[in-house]
């Protein structure tokens, strides 16, 4: 298969895709920032996008028509950083059936990472959504010229690339920050993220659910949201879009940002300067915080532990924070979430917490250890490396309103530098 990659955002998420996607015989181009000319001048099989649903509608069938004129219409896989319903703007019934006929005619599909929110966005109409998990790859390629020149974005590349190279995931460093936080970050237990979402107003019948939906995940760890709400008896209201979006905002208030507040606020009080934050909003709960900066994600290998408190937008412990820690060699120990049996596998239970208290006996556990955070590393990267690759996913992925392709080379050539 020809897959083209684009889109605004998480674009590490786009430079795994594509690695895994030519380590599976496929030709793949990231078209970063921008889709200029010279990229879709060829056919293109698929297109996975990350702001498909901030382009105006007729530029997408525009540039779907486009690429078809040259003989293979592609299917377009959005590829979900928000809840569904939030990405499509749809606050009633009859918008979300007509977002639904119109991704049908243009061959869209949503890819959302989080089970239960796709079981939603089912349930409230959009046949349009399907779960599959993020995963991870080792490598990043890119395209080396013959003046040595090496290209990461607008190049399409393949096995058949005598220029390929391939470099490990963690090389990638990323923007570049004001200073070096190595000192900040080594050794510590470290944490990015923000502290509180935007300020909403809410119904207060809203908020009271969303609260009620809180008290019984916290209560029994093993529901995801959907099932909460069934259990709180919101199977009415839920059927409704604009009702969701508000319940959704208020959840992520007074449960993942509570959550944060919670495990912040147990391990600043454990280990003090040890546990290094980054992000906005943490000044409210009176924790001092670093700010926001590109810098640490490149320190994860550094770093004793990284945590992970959960998504503000997914009830899910796959997701971009979790991998890019994996994938940048952190050891990652994260709050429990109903599936983190399949992120952590063997190692779960000495890597995951319910609450403060065991957090601070798991981290307690690994600060003067080495060998245990060496050896609970690598088990853990192995595993991940294992289950979730995405050399695994994508065919599946792919698979839904792809048509069969003569654009796939079937050789293999080790490029790796």
């Amino acid at each position: 298969m020809r897959v083209l990659l684009c889109g605004q955002g998480t674009s590490e998420i786009l430079w795994s895709i594509h690695a895994a996607l030519i380590a599976l015989g496929h030709e793949s181009v990231l078209a970063l920032p921008d889709i200029s000319r010279e990229v879709i001048d060829r056919p293109i099989d698929a297109i996975l996008a990350l702001n498909l649903f901030e382009i105006p509608r007729d530029t997408v069938e525009m540039l779907t028509t486009y690429v078809a004129s040259f003989g293979t219409r592609p299917a377009l896989v959005h590829i979900c950083l928000k809840h569904p319903l939030e990405e499509i703007g749809a606050t009633t019934p009859a918008a979300v059936a007509e977002a639904d006929r119109w991704m049908e005619r243009w061959n869209v599909r949503m890819w959302c990472m989080c089970p239960s929110v796709a079981e939603q966005c089912g349930r409230l109409g959009l046949t349009r959504v399907f779960h599959a998990p993020l995963g991870v790859h080792p490598w990043i390629c890119a395209l080396r010229d013959g003046d040595g020149t090496l290209h990461l974005y607008k190049r399409w590349m393949s096995q058949a690339d005598p220029g390929l190279v391939r470099h490990p995931y963690r090389a990638m460093t990323g923007e570049a920050g004001d200073r070096d936080e190595t000192p900040l970050v080594a050794g510590r237990f470290v944490y990015l993220g923000q502290g509180c979402p935007p300020a909403e107003s809410a119904d207060p019948a809203v908020r009271r659910a969303a609260e009620a939906v809180a008290e019984a995940m916290r209560a029994r760890p093993g529901l995801h949201r959907t099932a909460a709400m069934d259990l709180c008896g919101l199977c009415g209201p839920s059927a409704d879009p604009a009702w969701t979006l508000a319940f959704n905002r208020v959840f992520a208030a007074v449960f993942a940002v509570e959550n944060r507040r919670r495990f912040a606020t147990a391990l600043r009080d454990a280990f003090g300067d040890a546990f290094a934050l980054w992000g906005d909003g943490w000044d409210r709960y009176g924790l001092a915080a670093h700010p926001v900066s590109p810098g640490p994600r490149a320190l994860y290998h550094e770093a004793a532990a990284c945590l992970d408190f959960g998504s503000l937008a997914y009830d899910t412990a796959i997701f971009p924070r979790t991998l890019e820690i994996v994938k940048r060699d952190g050891l990652l120990v994260s709050w429990r979430h109903a599936d983190s049996g399949r992120l952590f596998g063997p190692v779960e239970d000495e890597l995951t917490f319910g609450d403060g208290e065991e957090a601070v006996q798991r981290l307690a556990a690994l600060r003067d250890d080495p060998d245990r955070r060496a050896r609970l590393r690598t088990s853990h990267r192995e595993w991940v490396s294992d289950r979730l690759s995405l050399e695994r996913i994508l065919p599946g992925v792919l698979a839904g309103g792809c048509p069969p392709s003569p654009h796939t080379h079937a050789q293999s050539t080790d490029t790796s530098v």
